[in-house]
């Protein structure tokens, strides 16, 4: 179940804080080996533990490194662990000794995606071709999450250039030449969904106190949703993306977590300035605020959309139940305001079949620039094209790079034709989308299926919190992702 709205999330971080307990999330443990004592613990349970002297921040990395080492062989949800790791928390433990922990992440490990820069990693989004390259300086968020006191476990696996490289029946979800393929625990062989799958995946599976993800379009809002984890994608520029592999128009940087306020601890770190980020100027605020209370709120709710988008009969139920738990708590449900742009935003002639690649040219180009160490001396999508046909492990042609294809012959981003359909886009996101739903209906937010709601955010780069619901039925019929080597639907899958 996904919650969209237009604010910079300061009105919705802590909406679902209420009503975290009960009926509202079901929770079911993975397929992983259960030899973390520590699963399922919630980020202050886990700072409770590290305070009064239960386990430290060395022990809590050697649980996350060994549960790590487990798993590889059938997930492979990690690319690289941090060689400094181990290093640091024992320097966070004495801190904490000595001083006390510096924020409610201090001695907690993170698994970042691997498009986000941090210094002593690689930063490859999945490709060879950016082995042992290095920004000028990492990401901002990483400096935040430093400076708090977090650790950098690692970086979790991508699918490879965010799904920007090939057609849908050449790539699958989860995989790159340098992360190899990532898989989701609920089936077997199971189609993790989207390029944050490794950081989602990762989650599921207790391999970090938190995972972090990009996304643009449905990045984070469908492995989230596909392995049972919370995800939150922010508005756009909320958290800086300096250094980091993404569009800089509509994308953004959000957290992996088991629960809403693990999610919002770690985003009221993440969220900030840079002077390396434009859009972060516009950050209304200096923090997030703490907003906890449903009652007053008003919530739409498309009706069409629950009965002909629901993947299964319980996800039906649990979303009604979960409507229900809104109401309980004080919310005012709406249901009869037209949603009128989701089926406008699809199809050969919408502007983001042209505006994407001209965004992805220009993005790619900007951060080769950055590159203080290239190896492959990439600077465009030409380079790129080259490099990956040159390498063996890219496997080229088997995984084509149509999209790359399409992102040459892309216009430039000042001219007329993609101006235009940029002021398209947020037209039917924004006063035709989301602007025109919460507008009419004097809603606050929007609650729909996760499954379709990342199209129409994801033009304008509005934000999204999305909360595990419930699983497939075990009758399921298992169906296959378009390269026929995943399993895209089946039995109990979240």
């Amino acid at each position: 179940m996904a919650l969209l709205t237009r604010y910079w999330l300061q009105k919705v971080l802590f909406l679902l804080l209420p009503i975290l307990i009960g009926t509202l999330v079901t929770r079911r443990t993975t397929s992983a080996p259960d030899c973390l004592p520590l699963h399922d613990q919630s980020i202050q349970t886990l700072q409770d533990f590290l305070q009064n002297g239960t386990l430290t921040s060395e022990e809590l990395v050697q649980i996350y490194l060994h549960r790590i080492e487990e798993s590889t062989a059938a997930f492979h949800p990690v690319a690289e662990i941090n060689p400094r790791a181990l290093e640091i928390a024992r320097q966070l433990d004495v801190e904490r000794r000595v001083s006390g922990p510096r924020s409610p992440l201090h001695g907690l490990p993170v698994l970042v995606k691997d498009s986000i820069s941090a210094h002593g990693m690689n930063n490859t989004a999945g490709s060879l071709c950016l082995v042992g390259s290095k920004t000028h300086k990492e990401a901002s968020v990483i400096s935040r999450f430093r400076n708090a006191g977090a650790i950098i476990l690692g970086k979790a696996n991508m699918s490879q250039w965010g799904n920007s490289r090939s057609s849908p029946k050449s790539q699958s979800n989860g995989w790159s030449a340098w992360g190899g393929q990532t898989l989701g625990a609920f089936y077997p062989n199971q189609d993790p969904r989207g390029s944050s799958s490794g950081s989602a995946v990762a989650m599921s599976l207790d391999l970090a106190s938190f995972t972090v993800g990009v996304e643009t379009v449905g990045s984070m809002i469908c492995p989230a949703s596909r392995n049972n984890v919370v995800g939150i994608k922010t508005t756009s520029g909320l958290v800086a993306r300096d250094n980091v592999i993404v569009t800089k128009m509509r994308g953004s940087i959000g957290p992996f977590a088991k629960t809403i306020r693990d999610a919002a601890i770690a985003l009221s770190v993440m969220a900030g300035k840079s002077p390396e980020d434009p859009t972060s100027q516009e950050i209304p605020f200096e923090s997030i605020p703490d907003y906890e209370k449903l009652a007053g709120w008003r919530i739409f709710v498309q009706s069409d959309s629950l009965f002909h988008n629901m993947p299964s009969r319980t996800h039906l139920k649990d979303f009604e139940i979960v409507i229900s738990s809104f109401r309980a708590h004080g919310a005012t449900i709406i249901d009869d305001v037209n949603y009128s742009s989701y089926d406008r935003i699809n199809g050969p002639s919408a502007p983001q079949q042209y505006v994407g690649p001209a965004e992805y040219k220009l993005d790619m180009a900007h951060y080769f620039r950055g590159l203080e160490i290239n190896p492959f001396n990439i600077q465009n999508i030409e380079d790129m094209i080259s490099c990956t046909k040159s390498i063996p492990a890219e496997y080229y042609p088997s995984r084509d790079i149509s999209y790359w294809d399409t992102v040459r012959k892309a216009e430039d981003v000042l001219s007329e034709k993609v101006v235009a359909g940029i002021k398209e886009m947020r037209y039917l996101g924004g006063a035709a989308g989301i602007d025109q739903v919460l507008d009419a209906s004097g809603a606050d937010a929007i609650i729909l299926p996760s499954i379709i709601c990342a199209d129409v955010p994801g033009l304008v780069g509005y934000p999204i919190i999305t909360v595990p619901m419930g699983f497939s039925l075990s009758d399921t019929p298992v169906t296959l992702n378009e390269r026929g080597n995943l399993v895209w639907d089946g039995p109990n899958i979240p």
